[in-house]
This record gives C-alpha cells, sequence and structure tokens, in this order.
C-alpha cells in the first residue's frame, strides 16, 4: 500500500482526471455523483464559503501491491480509503472515493474538499511523516504485503513531483557506492545539476542534515528514502573509505610480496636489500643474470615510485645529471627515459631541492612534462568511470534517460 498527499487549486483538473473511462465511484460523501458535472458544481459550492484558500483540492492516489490483488474487494477498499482519512484528520468534508481499472497495480483515488462543513480549512502539516505512518499502520493492521521497495515503481509513468523524487533515487543509489566523503558526494551531484544543501548545527557548526533540489523541486534525503539521511549517507561514507583503504593496503601488501618472492637477476634479495629498495633507496648487485642469458653483470638496482618494478644503472643512481631544464638524480631520469612518472629529486635555487612530478607521454617525445601536484589519478579516473556510468542521464522535466 503505497499514497501519496497532493493539494492543488483545480476541482475541475483533478475530478476530471479521476473520473476517466475506467473509473467507478466507490462512495461520496456530500456530493452530487451521478455525473461529473454535478460533482464539481458540489465541490465549487462548499469552496465558495472560503475564497481566499489558494489550493482547496486534496487529491490522494493510494496503491496495492499486486500480491494482494485478490483481496480488493470494492467494500475492502473503501473501508482502507476511509480509515486512512480518520488517521490523517480527513473528516467532516464532501469526498469521493474513486477506483481505477487501468493499470496491473489495483488503485483508487480520493478527492476531498480541503475546506470542512464548517468551511474550516483541512490541515496538510507533517502529511508527509503522518503518511508513511498510517500507510504502514494499516499494512500491519490489514495483513497488507510490503512492497519491494522503490525498484518496482514505473518511472515512466511518473510526474512531477515524483519523477524528480525518484531520479535523485536512482542517481544517489548509483554514486553512493563510490564515494568516501560529503564533499565528493556534492561535488559529483552538482556536476549532474543536482544542488546539495547540508544543514548545519547552530551551536557546533556541524552537520545535522541535508537536501536536494533538481528542476525547482526539493527533497530532504530521509524524504527520498531513509537510508539517505545525512546519518545513514556519513555511515556510507565511513563504510567505503573503509573498503578503499582496506583494498590499497591489500594491493601494496601484494605487491611487496611479488618483489619479496622475486628475485632479480637470479639473486634473491635479503630482508635489508628489500627494506632499502622499498623506502626509495638503492642496492648494489653482483653477478646478475642477463635476460638474454649471455653472460652475467653488476649493477646499481632500485625501483620505480610505484615499487613493482626494478632499473637498473652502472652509475650511482642518486648522482645528479643536467637533463632538459632540470639537474636531476639519475634514477629520475632513467625512470623518465623508460616512460614512468616519478617524483624527481631536482637542484633547486639557492642550494636547496624542489620535487616536481616528470614524466613523457610517449618515449620519442624530446620533452618531459611535468607537474607539482600529484597527477597519478589512474585508479581514480577508472572509479570516476565506473561512477559516470552507474549515474542514469538526466533528462529534463522527468525521470531518468535511461
Amino acid at each position: 500500500m503505497i499514497a501519496k498527499n497532493i493539494k492543488g487549486k483545480s476541482f475541475k483538473g483533478c475530478v476530471s482526471y479521476v473520473m476517466n473511462d475506467t473509473a467507478t465511484i466507490l462512495e461520496a460523501e456530500g456530493i452530487w455523483a451521478d455525473n461529473t458535472k454535478n460533482i464539481l458544481r458540489s465541490f465549487a459550492m462548499q469552496r465558495s464559503g472560503r475564497k481566499e484558500i489558494k489550493q482547496p483540492v486534496g487529491h490522494i492516489p493510494i496503491s496495492f501491491s499486486p500480491e494482494d490483488k485478490d483481496r480488493m474487494a470494492d467494500e475492502f477498499m473503501v473501508q482502507l480509503a476511509k480509515e486512512y482519512m480518520q488517521e490523517m484528520g480527513i473528516k467532516n468534508t464532501q469526498y469521493i472515493i474513486v477506483r481505477h481499472h487501468n493499470a496491473d497495480n489495483e488503485h483508487l483515488h480520493i478527492v476531498y474538499n480541503r475546506i470542512d462543513n464548517d468551511l474550516k480549512l483541512i490541515s496538510v502539516n507533517q502529511d508527509y511523516k503522518r503518511n508513511i505512518k498510517t500507510c504502514k499502520m494499516l499494512k500491519d493492521k490489514h495483513n497488507l504485503t510490503y512492497g519491494e521497495g522503490k525498484d518496482r515503481v514505473k518511472r515512466e509513468k511518473l510526474n512531477n513531483p515524483d519523477a524528480v523524487k525518484y531520479l535523485l533515487h536512482d542517481i544517489i543509489k548509483a554514486i553512493l557506492p563510490y564515494c568516501t566523503s560529503e564533499k565528493e558526494f556534492q561535488y559529483y551531484l552538482q556536476s549532474k545539476g543536482i544542488n546539495v544543501k547540508f544543514k548545519h548545527k547552530r551551536t557546533t557548526g556541524e552537520i545535522e542534515g541535508i537536501s536536494f533540489n533538481y528542476d525547482n523541486v526539493s527533497f530532504k534525503g530521509s524524504q527520498i528514502d531513509r537510508k539517505f539521511s545525512f546519518g545513514n549517507l556519513k555511515k556510507e561514507f565511513e563504510k567505503n573509505l573503509k573498503i578503499q583503504q582496506e583494498q590499497a593496503e591489500k594491493e601494496q601488501q601484494q605487491a611487496e610480496k611479488k618483489l619479496k618472492t622475486l628475485t632479480i637477476g637470479g639473486i634473491e634479495l635479503t630482508s635489508e636489500q628489500w627494506e632499502i629498495l622499498k623506502n626509495g633507496g638503492y642496492i648494489y648487485l653482483e653477478k646478475m643474470n642477463r635476460n638474454d642469458g649471455k653472460g652475467q653483470f653488476s649493477s646499481y638496482v632500485f625501483l620505480n615510485d610505484d615499487k613493482n618494478k626494478a632499473f637498473f644503472s652502472n652509475e650511482n643512481p642518486d648522482a645528479f645529471v643536467k637533463y632538459g631544464k632540470y639537474e636531476m638524480r639519475i634514477q629520475d631520469k632513467i625512470l623518465v627515459e623508460s616512460g614512468y612518472m616519478t617524483k624527481a629529486k631536482v637542484k633547486w635555487y639557492g642550494g636547496g631541492f624542489a620535487y616536481p612530478y616528470l614524466w613523457k607521454e610517449r618515449n620519442s617525445d624530446s620533452e618531459y612534462k611535468e607537474s607539482w601536484g600529484n597527477p597519478r589519478l589512474a585508479k581514480e579516473q577508472k572509479v570516476e568511470v565506473k561512477r559516470q556510468n552507474a549515474i542514469p542521464k538526466i533528462k529534463k522535466g522527468g525521470g531518468p534517460k535511461w
């Protein structure tokens, strides 16, 4: 059982929609209901007593799970509708209960006058929360089926604000597994035209709530899904961060284990030699076997920045040599010329050192590129590709474009 509360300006538009070719009026209260014209006239007469009210129309569609179809006799549907209205404080007013027969799931519509029989306005304050509580109560009371969630809702049949609500649900669900902080989460949603606003505590400035806006329609996170309250989102960020950290540690351990178990040129490294290489240093190995099997050689050995490949130099890798615009270590020159990126150590003004990232896009390039920030974004780019591929394409004015 799912219900939503809609308020509007025009009885004509609402009643005309509800009274379609498949409609059956199950019950009417305070309404002359022999035809659509007289239904409208009845609502209009009472509405005229409070002309200053801008939205006198109350409209409640209620849908039931396909699993409950065999139980949905007219009398039972009327009972559920009237119990729902009672719990929502909709009483002492005009209404019609209309059953539709134009969809796979059984559903009905309640149209009621928010101006009651005493010309008092029926409040809709907190109707979202009360609606959730009332639907749950009725499902429990009458043993109705709980749906399998928002995935079963047919997006193509939705109009705003529900179309935006389900669009936000689908996008948040798609990107959430890849986000490790609220800033990252906000960035990716805003890149899709979805505005994210955080609510902060007045005393501490700590974030305590979150809301989303798209196509001029806004929802709090918990209104989209209880899983999307800020508290629950924060738990997901922390979980995702822990998973990423554990995965990075696992990959590093695997890389280290691989290097530890591998020999270099037929020589098995000692634990001391491995520690030196792992910490960015170099060692000297004698009588290593050449890959082509033609003899042996001795050389200085060091690793690339990722610590997953060994390199060789006849000269001390820490010695400096002029290469391009910088005077850098021999090992940095070798890595750049071999097509690897390295955080180089270069001589700087005043006798100090600087540490730019250097690399060549192609080994044949005459000049290397440099960056003072870490451009190693391969893993992040892969995550970004997965994230972007997971996000539904947004189509203005409606649900996702699948």
